[in-house]
């Protein structure tokens, strides 16, 4: 008779070898990811440098930003890696540490996405009240609540046992990890909870709010074509458009993560669009704040132009001393 030794953490395990597969995933997932955290990082550094986000948006915008900056580090040193390396001695500890990490930092991202666009709904309906709404101390509570709810929610995974998820190299997702091998279950009760509450309130919430700040653009922009026009408001008109774009991706891609529910097996393009898919939106965000607002367009563009000069001061005064 058979019996199968039950060895707790297998399924965070490689193959201990690596196949064409797992090079394509792999490389694909540890590009993008270092281009979505430099993305981000330039990014923070904006929107210290510019005033124009020296407001709430920017705080918001930048606390989501760090939340999208803490996953991208996870997929490009460990999660990238390991699917090109397929090690088999990964510690299960570290695996979980890993995934709990990377779950912290993907709530306080998506919880974000909720507040930016309440922060978008006053900054088109209401701009009057915007500053008296948004002052500094709502704007350290709401990222307050935020941090508070997403350790919260790590937290579930410890106090319900036996629902830890951890990445899996074979399979490119995060799976489930049973805690004995009797277990009739191969799915985490916490992550299918979770995963429905924060896309039914994060997403699906975002997605109502935004549908009522777009109601407001377009009927002011058929009754009042002077405040249409007025700088400020086609400012905020070009963030909430940012932001919309970004909250459907996002949702797109929540909805393939329930629809999937941490499958193994998964095509590499079922790969790229469920798992991956969270780095290819951030890569995407960190793009769309540097190219598609002009503030950070001109910044950089003057980074650029003042440096060039110094490089070319430095070459002359080379040639002269050699001439010489």
């Amino acid at each position: 008779m058979n019996v199968t030794k039950f060895v707790f953490g297998s399924e965070l395990q490689g193959r201990g070898y690596a196949t064409s597969r797992d090079l394509t995933v792999g490389f694909i997932t540890t590009a993008v990811a270092m281009t979505a955290l430099t993305g981000a990082i330039i990014n923070i550094y904006l929107i210290k440098k510019l005033k124009v986000f020296h407001n709430a948006f920017g705080c918001f915008w930048g606390v989501r930003t760090i939340g999208e900056l803490g996953n991208d580090t996870v997929f490009a040193f460990y999660t990238g890696p390991i699917t090109i390396l397929q090690p088999t001695n990964i510690p299960p500890e570290f695996g979980i540490f890993a995934y709990h990490f990377s779950f912290f930092f993907v709530c306080v991202q998506c919880a974000m996405n909720l507040v930016i666009a309440l922060n978008r709904f006053v900054a088109v309906c209401y701009p009057v009240r915007y500053k008296f709404v948004f002052n500094k101390k709502v704007c350290l509570l709401a990222v307050g609540v935020v941090v508070v709810g997403s350790i919260f929610v790590v937290l579930l995974y410890f106090i319900f046992p036996c629902n830890h998820l951890g990445y899996s190299p074979r399979f490119y997702a995060n799976v489930f990890i049973k805690c004995r091998g009797d277990l009739d279950r191969d799915y985490s009760q916490i992550s299918k909870f979770v995963y429905r509450i924060c896309f039914s309130t994060a997403c699906m919430g975002t997605a109502v709010i935004n549908s009522i700040t777009f109601s407001k653009i377009v009927f002011i922009r058929l009754s009042s074509i002077t405040t249409y026009n007025n700088k400020e408001f086609r400012r905020d008109v070009r963030l909430f458009t940012l932001a919309v774009v970004q909250d459907i991706l996002m949702t797109i891609v929540g909805l393939v993560l329930i629809i999937t529910n941490n499958a193994k097996g998964l095509s590499v393009v079922g790969v790229l669009f469920s798992y991956d898919g969270l780095i290819f939106i951030y890569a995407f965000n960190t793009a769309s704040m540097m190219f598609c607002n002009p503030e950070c367009r001109r910044y950089l563009s003057s980074k650029l132009a003042t440096s060039k000069p110094t490089v070319s001061t430095t070459l002359t005064s080379g040639q002269l001393a050699t001439s010489r």
